[in-house]
């Protein structure tokens, strides 16, 4: 099982379908919200809390989905506006881009992209851009939405490459920009 901290509101839990068995978890328990799976939900928090310095004070969703065969991944985000901020302070807040969550995944090359991208279902108003950055291929995704559509895209990049814990400010910085904006678009149109 790891934790990783995807920014200050979000964190992914990775847990393999063998450790679930070994709590006597079954897929059922986790969907239907069991005494079994809220109790584990729990206690990973508490070990998000010790290990990545993640508090569950406020409102917050989570959603779960296999990442792998042998892998589960629960996403918990905390909700940042309550109902208590004024107003003003809110519309101080909002810009185009402030409820964006970007997640950048990592490829071992662009073969591996391809194959995620072109099984991609289509987004509107989906931002991508590819970089690569010491021999390895990042694709940073925004704007996916929510539902089906998204969690089937999250399971296809989870597949194909490997989420990582950079932004990209530093892939800006540090990587080749291979297709700074649309990349997904441009792919699935091209190859």
């Amino acid at each position: 099982m790891r934790i990783q901290k995807v920014n200050e509101s979000t964190i992914r839990i990775f847990i393999s379908f063998t450790e679930l068995a070994d709590r006597d978890i079954s897929m059922t328990d986790l969907f239907q919200r069991s005494a079994k799976s809220e109790q584990l939900f729990w206690e990973l928090i508490t070990q998000a809390r010790e290990e990545v310095e993640f508090n569950l004070d406020q409102p917050f969703w989570i959603q779960a989905s296999a990442a792998s065969n042998d892998e589960f991944v629960i996403t918990v985000m905390r909700q940042e506006d309550t109902l208590e901020t004024p107003v003003k302070e809110k519309e101080k807040k909002r810009s185009p881009r402030s409820k964006v969550l970007e997640w950048i995944y990592v490829f071992d090359d662009f073969e591996d992209v391809l194959a995620a991208v072109k099984r991609f279902p289509d987004f509107p108003r989906v931002w991508s851009s590819l970089y690569v950055y010491e021999g390895e291929y990042y694709l940073v995704v925004s704007h996916l939405g929510s539902g089906k559509k998204k969690q089937y895209a999250e399971a296809l990049l989870d597949e194909y490459g490997e989420i990582v814990d950079i932004s990209k400010v530093f892939l800006e910085e540090h990587g080749k920009a291979i297709m700074p904006e649309r990349a997904v678009q441009i792919m699935k149109k091209t190859f």
